[in-house]
């Protein structure tokens, strides 16, 4: 049997022993008050007793008297009991379940009167009260300390609990002993009192606060709400005896009101925490939260305002009557009544749910805080923390999308311990620019609808913000890929230079210098071994053949010759037909490709170009000629196509300021990318470098899949004056 099995049928055994003692004492008290409490003291009725002269004035009697009162306990005890006994039976195979369920079953034996009634009847019932009342307070206190998770967090929380349950303890076993803090130090008593009553809410604080995950929050919301007025109820009944006793024990009425506010008040905390234990999915509390604060404090408002000016209206016109002054203080407090309450619910909607009841004030505030001089990420953490604080919320942020990709710029609050964000799209001048998240202020709870027209404004305000701010984002990022493209074609330019140097240096210009050896050794012996003379000169004429060859792939490197002798146009036809020429039987495509041998005869190219392009920058041509070759060598590879169309366009740059454009489009129906994509998504080493030196020229290299099936290449290539002059500019450099 386990350790949880064995609590919960103690458990149960003490929740019965309580039902049982309930249920003695409920008609032993009525028969106590009724035949023992009228016209003298005793020990069930800790007020004044009524006399039978004031019952016999009223119209009553001692059996409505003592009835009034076992119904308002004994209603008082059956909620509590109620309760307890549902909680048992849903939650008792927790240990949480079980305190919860002795704490609110005991409770409604012990809170009141009704265990007096039944002290003194036998040694046996005496000690069992005794034990039922320490039962009570310590499941009590300790549901607080550790609901609703049943655990004892902070550490610390269990020594605290400890000591403030040890005087309790003692004053129940030992009354009037030495070890009662009532009778050893009766001025500690009431501050002891005070310590274990506000423990119970503060606990529950500082767990909400601290150590409690997004549901257990809202649980604890509602152990709280019904554990402070159960409090707030008991505090303002005492004080009410101390500060009014003997108007109260003159006026039995008065006495049994008090009692059923005080009974009002403490059924609140069984509901609540009925609701807290069983409901998965919590109704929000703090709607009546708000409306308790605001009426709550309106009732205080108007009872201190109509008994201070019936007071200083008696004092000030001895003269009137109790009716006049009441009419004075009545249509005060009716003209008092309307502004008082729309400024009470204004503080305390600003205090729970922030300003969405006066967006103006907030997008003022914004607007001045905007005035100052910012960094972009600075402006929109502006624009996210005005929103958080304006609402009260836990989280707010700022999504934004570059370069396809989702980003958060900025966030103001902790997303670990906040709700999931709802995103609210960023538009401005119909371009959709991200998303502002704003997290709900507790799980399972929405926007309220003033939330909600407060949020949409708010967005179309700051949409033109975040536009700015995004401008000046885009334009680092810009500047950042701006710089890596210089740093890139610098590199690679040094490396190019670096390469040619070392072939020119390690190759070459030995090379020339042995031929000069050589033509020297041959005229050396022209006179004397004319045959040696001519074995040398053919061997020389090698040489020369193989540098011119070395040379001029030098130069095909740097630009190739083709585009000198016959055009864009032209170089491109011509490799076109250098693929498409007729293949040997024994085809190998790796082969073919290393070899710049044709294609199978299946695949057939159409060039559409104009029959000439105007002048092009000589960076242009090259580009253009290398995206080319690189896409249609690509279709050769790797396609599988039977058609191929490569077109070339000059046209109005897209923004249509007048500068011109290349347009380049290769399309073949092949079976597309898709296989190479998903191996390598970002594209192999010729689309990264088709991509790069389109780029390098301020234009753009895209890769998609052709409307028809297959693939299709797209180039824009920019002929501005100035990438005409950087042409001219690197074409030199590199001469």
């Amino acid at each position: 049997m386990t350790v949880l099995r064995l609590t919960r049928i103690a458990s149960g055994i003490v929740i019965l022993i309580g039902i049982a003692l309930f249920l003695y004492a409920v008609p032993t008290f009525y028969v106590d008050l009724r035949d023992h409490c009228v016209d003298q003291v005793c020990s069930s009725f800790y007020d004044t007793p009524p006399t039978s002269a004031w019952l016999d004035a009223h119209g009553l009697n001692s059996r409505i008297f003592a009835g009034a009162y076992a119904g308002l306990y004994g209603l008082f005890g059956l909620a509590y009991i109620g309760v307890g006994i549902v909680v048992f039976l849903r939650k008792s195979a927790d240990l949480i379940g079980q305190v919860a369920s002795v704490a609110l079953a005991l409770q409604g034996f012990t809170f009141n009167a009704l265990s007096l009634s039944i002290q003194g009847v036998h040694p046996a019932i005496d000690f069992t009260l005794r034990a039922i009342e320490a039962c009570s307070i310590v499941a009590l206190m300790t549901l607080f300390f550790v609901f609703p998770n049943g655990k004892f967090d902070p550490s610390w929380s269990r020594y605290a609990l400890i000591v403030i349950l040890v005087p309790g303890l003692l004053r129940g076993f030992f009354p009037g002993t030495s070890l009662d803090l009532k009778y050893l130090a009766p001025t500690l008593f009431p501050v002891w009192v005070l310590v274990w009553m506000g423990s119970l809410i503060a606990i529950q604080v500082y767990r909400y606060r601290k150590v409690l995950g997004p549901i257990e929050r809202q649980q604890t919301k509602w152990a709280v709400a019904g554990m402070s007025v159960a409090i707030a109820g008991l505090i303002v009944i005492t004080l009410l005896h101390i500060l009014q006793e003997d108007a109260l024990q003159r006026n039995p009425f008065y006495l049994y009101f008090s009692d059923v506010v005080l009974v009002l008040c403490m059924m609140l905390l069984p509901i609540t925490l009925l609701f807290a234990l069983l409901r998965r999915k919590l109704w929000d509390i703090d709607p009546i939260v708000n409306r308790t604060l605001v009426y709550g404090s309106l009732s205080l408002f108007v009872a201190a305002i109509y008994v201070g000016i019936v007071w200083y209206v008696g004092v000030l016109f001895h003269a009137f009557s109790p009716w006049a002054n009441s009419l004075i203080a009545t249509g005060i407090v009716a003209i008092l009544f309307t502004p008082v309450k729309e400024r009470l619910q204004r503080f305390v909607n600003r205090w729970m749910y922030g300003e969405n009841d006066d967006p103006l004030a907030v997008l003022a505030r914004l607007g001045r805080k905007l005035e100052n001089p910012l960094s972009p990420h600075d402006a929109l953490h502006v624009v996210v923390r005005t929103v958080r604080e304006a609402l009260r919320l836990p989280y707010a942020g700022i999504e934004l999308v570059q370069n396809g990709e989702a980003i958060i710029l900025s966030e103001d609050g902790d997303p670990a311990q906040a709700p999931a964000p709802v995103k609210l799209p960023l538009v401005h001048r119909g371009d959709s620019l991200g998303h502002l998240l704003v997290a709900p202020r507790s799980p399972e709870e929405s926007f309220f609808p003033s939330d909600r027209k407060f949020l949409d404004m708010l967005v179309r305000q700051a949409g033109a913000v975040v536009q700015s701010a995004k401008a000046s984002i885009d334009l680092h990022f810009a500047a950042e890929d701006l710089r890596e493209s210089r740093e890139r074609l610098v590199l690679a330019r040094e490396e190019e230079r670096k390469r040619l140097r070392r072939n020119l240096h390690d190759d070459l210009a030995p090379r020339l210098a042995a031929l000069a050896l050589t033509a020297s050794a041959a005229e050396t012996l022209m006179q004397t071994d004319p045959a040696t003379t001519k074995t040398i000169l053919a061997e020389l004429q090698t040489v020369i053949r193989t540098s011119v060859s070395d040379i001029r792939r030098l130069v095909h490197d740097l630009r190739p010759p083709a585009l000198d002798e016959l055009g864009l146009v032209g170089a491109i036809q011509e490799r076109i037909n250098d693929l498409s020429r007729p293949l040997k039987p024994a085809w190998n495509a790796e082969e073919a490709f290393s070899n710049e041998s044709a294609p199978p005869p299946r695949l057939r190219f159409r060039l559409y170009a104009p029959d000439s392009l105007p002048p092009l920058p000589a960076a242009v041509e090259v580009a253009a000629f290398r995206i080319v070759t690189e896409a249609i060598v690509n279709v050769v590879r790797h396609s599988g196509a039977t058609e191929c169309d490569v077109s070339l366009t000059v046209r109005a740059s897209a923004g249509g300021d007048g500068d011109g454009g290349l347009a380049i489009v290769i399309v073949d129906n092949g079976h597309g990318m898709g296989d190479r994509r998903e191996s390598n998504p970002s594209g192999g080493i010729g689309q990264h470098s088709m991509r790069e030196r389109a780029e390098e020229l301020g234009g753009y290299c895209l890769f998609e899949a052709a409307p028809r099936g297959g693939s299709k290449v797209s180039a824009w290539l920019p002929l501005t004056l100035e990438v005409a002059d950087n042409a001219r500019q690197e074409g030199g450099a590199s001469a």
